[in-house]
């Protein structure tokens, strides 16, 4: 089994003081187990011999007992570390809410025998922190946070928006320290296609399956500001169509502003599909002005 620094819950450090002639010796205890130092004095050598009930403390020793004590708590300082990463960077989308979390972390910088409680705030209601305190970090050891944007009230005309998360530990040599945060808010998108209709005909064979009928492709594009994104998806809007509409891809996708996709749908009528005029709608949808924009397709068979 390795030992290291960040797994020992407690050290040792032996003091002396003298007393007309006599030395008394003690250890003052670092005890890193809880959520913050606590500090004891054991072990106690008088003059005379191990301490006993019957042995009294002079009031000199007793106060070079608390001495021992101050002078722990002064030399065993925690230090704060930020990062990595040292800066933060969200991309997030007008109005829409609440980004994916990224994650931060902050180390106990200082000496062995230190314990770092790092307290974290944000400059800004639409930067959250979870959680708002990393404590119980002992010499070397690390924790995390995450971070995320709700940018409901945030918007692209302002972008970018400044803040950060402020670390603080009173006990810490330099605190506080901060994470800078920077927020791009892009305009939102707008989902268009075009044509809005394709349409399928197909003669049913007096027996077997039909002939292959060639694909087509209608576009979608995202006509938003510069700047937008849109992440789309399409579905069928009734789910009735299995046995005639057998495809389109891509199903999903990301659209720069002003760019386009192909979306190439495939269609094949099962044996014995009777003649008629058949109709399925693709809903493509995503976070945008409009959120959705259907196409109809449509299968004729005589």
């Amino acid at each position: 089994m390795s030992i290291s620094a960040a797994n020992i819950s407690a050290q040792d450090v032996g003091f002396s003081y003298t007393l007309n002639g006599r030395v008394w010796r003690w250890k003052t205890r670092t005890d890193l187990s809880g959520v913050s130092p606590t500090f004891q004095v054991i072990d106690i050598i008088t003059p005379f011999g191990v301490l006993r009930d019957s042995i009294p403390l002079p009031g000199e020793v007793v106060q070079a007992m608390s001495e021992s004590i101050d002078a722990l708590v002064s030399n065993f300082k925690a230090k704060l570390l930020v990062g990595p990463p040292t800066s933060l960077t969200f991309y997030v989308d007008e109005g829409r809410g609440y980004s994916l979390p990224q994650t931060a972390q902050i180390t106990n910088n200082g000496v062995y025998g230190s314990l770092l409680a790092g307290a974290l705030s944000t400059s800004a209601p639409y930067i959250h922190v979870d959680p708002t305190l990393v404590g119980h970090l002992a010499f070397n050891q690390t924790g995390s946070f995450e971070v995320t944007v709700d940018s409901t009230d945030l918007l692209a005309t302002s972008s970018p928006y400044s803040g950060s998360i402020t670390i603080q530990d009173a006990a810490a040599l330099n605190s506080p320290q901060t994470l800078p945060i920077t927020i791009n808010v892009r305009p939102k998108a707008s989902i268009s296609a075009s044509p809005t209709q394709v349409n399928f005909s197909a003669v049913r064979p007096l027996s077997g399956p039909f002939p292959t009928i060639p694909t087509q492709q209608f576009t979608v594009q995202n006509n938003g500001l510069s700047g937008s994104v849109l992440d789309y998806q399409i579905v069928r809007l009734t789910g009735l169509s299995d046995n005639w509409l057998s495809g389109f891809t891509p199903l999903t996708g990301t659209l720069n502003a002003a760019q386009t996709q192909a979306i190439t749908v495939t269609v094949a009528p099962v044996e014995g599909l009777m003649p008629g005029t058949y109709q399925e709608t693709l809903r493509i949808s995503g976070y945008s002005v409009n959120d959705y924009f259907d196409v109809l397709i449509q299968l004729v068979i005589t």
